[in-house]
């Protein structure tokens, strides 16, 4: 191959001619720079202004270079630098291809079973360029879905059929007659060439980047119309591919790194096996750090003017470094690259689609080179071989003892799976058969799915779950049935107050029936209410008496009322007061009966903040899943996980997206929308992206009817940078100025059409105005809207005893809470329970606890009970003590605990039943610790596990006259301590005994691995393991 001549030709773009030679002389600070990858082709030179080059060089017009593989590659003009100081011109070309994505159009289209040179034929229709040297390819399908250009559209045909693109022209005489486009199976040659550091080689940098490793493939093509194609179906159930080596190397805490993978056909007949073997290639990509090799090499072959020595494009070559420790070999192919014709010194390449080959015996060669070569020094080289005999069994006997502590927990894991692992038996009616207390785990589905988990405790089937949501439902349609007759009563009020004139009015009606009197105080002057009424009746049953008080001023409404009735029965005498503005209720109420025998008190209270802000948006923080929202489709895509944001504390949920063209909406109601101005907002975390034409959005859609014909109008606001945190983005609408017939109006957040998306929307709110409201959720997701305080305190005293219950209900965005007390007392004795149930959301989860504490006393007895059902959101974790020595001392404990977080790390919720009694009677003291853990999973998709682990931990302590019985119980294993008068009994599978043990007889089935005196004086017996001296 001859070596290229270095002339550059000058093309005038219109006429096609060369209108100028610049030859190598004539130019300065030349530099091509290339890269196969994207086909990127620059290049840069700087020639001597006013002369009869500088003059031909404008933009536009084309420079013709022939490169080192015989080519000659068209440049067009893009930019000329002028600069006075060295009066010198710099001109700057890039490949005339780029011209390509501005020379047409293709039309979206489906083009099945195509060879590449039909698909060139189709990208090069109506431009200069023409088809060259296409090599074979079989046939393939594909989608354009959108206007591409030419350019785009000849990189997607390359990648479709894996070929490789390059450009050039051909020219005859002065004129440019041809310019080809040509995809090969891989540029270059391999030419077996050798870069040796100090011959060739100036320098070399490793270059390694892990960022797009994965351990695990998700691949997909997307059907026609809705649905994927997967290999789900080949691959046991499981739509990824996994390379255990990556697995090893790369996993953090046991999780794989996903990455997904869609082939770049379009062809909808594409079946899982063809998918695999596109996965299983593309895998083989990803499961290794990139590495790329920079290399500064002179061109021998320019500097000697040896031709064969010449590196070119795509070229594969062999790379020898001994300046790496270990010494480098590699195999590389050069993929980029920057050349000088003029400064053959500055060439510098970078080298991918690397081979490399480390010599693993390199040490091992040194130390045998050492030992041959030293004579003078065998007793040092002795010693470090001693050195290393000692250094490889002490890591033989830790390894040793890994293994043994391996296998150990291994058993102890497999020992807890069998013993606790239990099926959960779903049916209407409750099982029968084969039942075992607390081990025995039923899922009720009588009232519908998914049902009340049980377990059956001996005697009956008991509740594992708190069942808050009923005692909430219940509480809430109470606080809202109370909310609302009050404000209806006070409305009422004000409405008459409102009806009557200003003044002083005493009246008083007497008949048959009975006599009332009425005397009233009203101010009613430009809106503002001042009403004073007392008013007295009384009739044949008894007499009622009342003082009242309505004063309403601007916003705020208060409301006192104190009245007394009287009759044969008794008295009851109510004092309440309510006051309102706004966004708060709040209301009093002290009511006193009195009976004979009998008295009652009651004391409540309820307090409540609205919101007074509308969001039309259901489910705006996916507290419920994909309730309300459409196009939330794939589990891996798309993901619910905890949020945590300071200033909207109350969000606890958010969905996640790592899908691009992700599009997701909720229909809103059409007629509330009708003409008016309001605002769209959302938190969002974009945790990283590429844009490809378009960037994540939130945006409004309403779609009108205009003379039978669908408009759509948008409000639209793309978040173009990554936020690394949360912040809150919103975008005013307004449709007081669309005309027709508003049929459709939709909230959307997106992805669009970015290339790789992480990003994480929650908060979505919509409301009317202009302002940015605090967020809140929608009436429709809460029985009640706001939060709520109520309290009572009731207390009943009779010739029996005295009964007092208090309770206080709160319901706020952190969540619900039911607390209760209540104590009676009689001649007979003192009872007291108090309870809480709550259902709280915090940073670490979902929480429902039911607490309940029972306290009896009597003359011969005193009981006590507590119990505790909580149901929390579980992660196995594990954390080994600070203090070695605590570690050594529980040894056992440890492991135990361990293999129970091993054991259960699958599952992901824990229900705790804890139940803990004390008894004092005439038959003595009875103590007794229960604690009960269930372990069960929830799916993504909601539905519950078919199997469970559960756990069982007892203790009980009994004293009575005779004796003491101690017991421990874990599972099926029990240990015992009985004492009586006579006997000490210990019952279990391991006692130890530490220190100093005195005994005057032992009798033993086998004592095993002790030393045993007979006597403590000259005269004895030993018997040391096997010896007996």
């Amino acid at each position: 191959m001859r070596t290229p001549s270095g002339e550059l030709h000058v093309v005038d773009f219109k006429t096609e001619q060369i209108v100028a030679s610049i030859q190598p002389a004539d130019y300065w600070d030349d530099k091509r720079h290339w890269e196969i990858k994207n086909n990127i082709d620059t290049l840069e030179f700087h020639v001597f202004d006013n002369t009869r080059h500088s003059s031909t060089l404008m933009q536009q017009n084309l420079v013709l270079k022939e490169v080192r593989d015989g080519r000659i590659v068209p440049y067009v003009i893009t930019e000329i630098e002028k600069n006075s100081d060295d009066r010198s011109v710099i001109a700057y070309a890039s490949g005339e291809w780029i011209q390509l994505a501005k020379a047409g159009i293709i039309p979206p289209q489906k083009l099945e079973g195509k060879t590449v040179i039909e698909m060139v034929d189709i990208a090069l229709a109506g431009t200069k360029w023409q088809k060259g040297n296409l090599e074979y390819a079989s046939f393939r399908s594909m989608t354009i879905d959108e206007f591409i250009d030419p350019l785009s559209f000849l990189k997607k045909i390359a990648s479709l059929f894996e070929l490789e693109i390059q450009y050039r022209a051909e020219v005859v005489g002065s004129q440019v007659v041809g310019r080809y486009v040509d995809m090969v199976k891989k540029r270059g040659r391999e030419t077996g060439k050798e870069i040796t550091l100090g011959k060739d080689l100036m320098g070399i940098k490793r270059i390694e980047n892990s960022q797009n490793i994965c351990t695990a493939l998700l691949g997909f093509v997307k059907k026609e119309g809705e649905g994927f194609i997967t290999i789900t179906e080949i691959n046991n159930g499981v739509p990824y591919l996994v390379d255990n080596d990556a697995f090893q190397r790369w996993s953090e805490k046991g999780q794989h790194k996903f990455g997904f993978y869609s082939p770049e056909t379009e062809d909808q007949d594409m079946d899982p096996k063809r998918l695999m073997t596109l996965m299983n290639t593309e895998l083989k990509k990803r499961v290794n750090a990139s590495v790329l090799y920079e290399v500064e090499a002179q061109s021998i072959g320019r500097v000697f003017g040896l031709a064969h020595e010449l590196i070119n494009e795509g070229d594969t070559i062999r790379i020898k470094d001994t300046g790496f420790t270990p010494k480098l070999y590699l195999e590389a192919r050069a993929i980029a690259g920057d050349e000088s014709f003029k400064n053959p010194l500055q060439d510098k390449y970078v080298f991918g689609d690397y081979h490399e080959i480390v010599d693993p015996n390199e040490e091992l060669r040194k130390i045998y080179n050492r030992i041959l070569s030293s004579l003078g020094n065998k007793q040092e080289m002795i010693d470090q071989l001693d050195k290393l005999v000692k250094e490889a069994n002490e890591t033989a006997s830790n390894a040793k003892k890994e293994s043994e502590a391996a296998k150990t927990l291994a058993e102890k894991v497999q020992e807890n799976i069998k013993n606790n692992t239990v099926d959960i038996i779903e049916s209407k009616n409750p099982p029968t058969t084969g039942l075992k207390p607390y081990k025995t785990l039923w899922r009720d589905i009588s009232n519908g799915k998914p049902g009340i988990l049980k377990i059956w405790t001996g005697t009956a089937w008991e509740s594992v779950v708190p069942d808050v949501e009923s005692v909430k439902q219940e509480t809430l349609e109470q606080v809202n049935k109370d909310i609302e007759s009050t404000k209806t009563e006070l409305n009422q009020k004000v409405q008459e107050a409102q009806n009557q004139a200003t003044g002083q009015f005493n009246q008083v009606q007497e008949g048959l029936q009975g006599v009332s009197r009425t005397i009233s105080n009203i101010e009613n002057k430009q809106g503002e209410i001042d009403k004073k009424v007392t008013q007295f009746e009384q009739d044949s049953n008894g007499f009622k008496t009342s003082i009242e008080s309505l004063t309403k001023k601007d916003t705020e409404i208060s409301n006192k009322l104190n009245t007394v009735e009287s009759t044969v029965e008794g008295t009851k005498k109510t004092i309440s007061e309510v006051q309102q503005t706004t966004s708060d209720l709040k209301k009093t109420t002290t009511e006193i009966e009195e009976k004979a025998g009998k008295i009652t008190e009651k004391l409540t209270s309820l307090e409540t903040r609205e919101v007074n802000v509308r969001n039309y948006v259901i489910n705006a923080d996916f507290s419920n899943g994909t309730n309300s929202w459409i196009g939330i489709t794939n589990s891996t895509l798309f993901k619910f996980v905890d949020v945590n944001i300071p200033e909207a504390s109350a969000i606890k949920k958010g969905l996640q997206i790592t899908s691009n063209r992700a599009f997701i909406h909720q229909k809103l109601p059409v007629d509330v929308f009708k003409k008016k101005k309001g605002i769209a907002s959302c938190y969002i975390n974009v945790s990283s992206f590429t844009p490809g034409t378009d960037y994540p959005r939130l945006y409004m859609r309403f779609t009108y009817d205009q003379n039978g014909t669908d408009k759509q109008y948008y409000a639209i606001l793309k978040q173009q940078e990554v936020t690394n945190g949360w912040i809150r983005i919103s975008i005013p609408f307004d449709t007081t100025g669309y005309t027709g017939e508003l049929k459709e109006v939709r909230v959307n957040i997106a992805t669009a059409d970015t290339t790789t998306i992480d990003a994480t929307f929650t908060g979505i709110m919509v409301t009317f105005g202009d302002l940015i409201e605090s967020w809140n959720l929608a009436p429709e997701d809460g029985v009640t809207q706001g939060t709520f305080q109520s309290k009572t305190t009731e207390i009943e005293k009779s010739v029996d005893g005295v009964k007092t219950t208090v309770t206080n209900v709160q319901n706020s965005q952190a969540g619900f809470e039911k607390r209760m007390s209540n104590v009676e007392q009689t001649a007979d004795g003192l009872s007291s329970t108090v309870s809480n149930l709550n259902n709280v959301v915090s940073d670490q989860g979902k929480k429902l606890t039911e607490a309940n504490t029972k306290l009896e006393q009597q003359a011969t007895a005193i009981n006590a009970k507590v119990e505790l059902k909580q149901v929390e959101d579980y992660v196995a974790g594990f954390k080994i003590p600070e203090l070695k020595q605590t570690v050594n001392q529980n040894k056992q404990d440890l492991l135990d605990e361990l293999a129970n977080k091993l054991a259960t790390e699958q599952f992901n919720q824990k229900m705790t039943l804890i139940d803990n009694r004390f008894t004092i009677n005439e038959q003595g003291i009875n103590a007794a610790a229960k604690k009960t853990e269930v372990y069960t999973k929830t799916q993504a998709d909601g539905q519950f596990a078919t199997d469970s682990y559960v756990r069982d931990m007892e203790s009980r302590l009994q004293l009575t006259e005779k004796g003491v019985s101690i017991s421990v119980k874990e599972n099926d294993v029990i240990a015992a301590i009985n004492m009586s008068k006579e006997n000490i009994k210990l019952n279990a599978a391991r006692i130890d005994l530490v220190g100093k043990v005195n005994a005057e007889w032992i009798k033993a089935g086998m004592l095993s691995g002790c030393q045993i005196r007979t006597s403590n004086t000259d005269n004895y017996v030993s018997l040391d393991d096997q010896f007996i001296r």
